[in-house]
């Protein structure tokens, strides 16, 4: 038997990435009812996104809680997310703040997009887009959205 078959977090991810979406879901939850605060946070990932289950904000953010709980900061930005999709602005600003403080450069790219609904917000925006870009641990990605966001808001305004 391989590692993956004794480890029900790489055997998840493993189906994860075939494709195999109801598999890992299957494989992520028996491993965060075991405990595996790894897989409650990728069984709240899946929740949130529909992956292998149908969207469930609710139970997304209720094991993004027991991921938490059990000691794990990357369900910080998720549970995050989670509030911003069912319109609690306040409580996804305050998980993303926790996320951003745990260094997740994430974070900072998600609270300039809850800022930009205001012109009055533009410095704030700015310097969330500015650690994005400047953090050593952002992807790629999140480096690339906040620069064009960032080049998008200092365009002067057209008439």
């Amino acid at each position: 038997m391989s590692d993956a078959e004794h480890n029900p977090y790489e055997e998840a991810t493993a189906a994860y990435d075939r494709g195999h979406l109801n598999k890992a879901f299957k494989g992520f939850l028996a491993g965060a009812q075991a405990g595996d605060v790894d897989c409650m946070a990728m069984v709240a990932v899946m929740y949130g996104a529909g992956e292998g289950v149908r969207i469930d904000l609710a139970q997304s953010i209720e094991w993004d809680k027991k991921a938490i709980a059990a000691g794990s900061e990357l369900a910080f930005l998720n549970i995050g997310i989670s509030y911003r999709c069912m319109g609690d602005m306040a409580s996804a600003k305050r998980w993303f703040l926790r996320a951003l403080d745990a260094g997740d450069a994430e974070a900072a790219l998600q609270l300039a997009k809850l800022y930009m609904v205001s012109d009055l917000e533009t410095e704030t925006v700015r310097k969330y887009l500015q650690i994005a870009i400047d953090s050593a641990n952002a992807l790629d990605e999140t480096k690339l959205e906040a620069r064009q966001l960032l080049a998008l808001g200092t365009q002067p305004a057209k008439r």
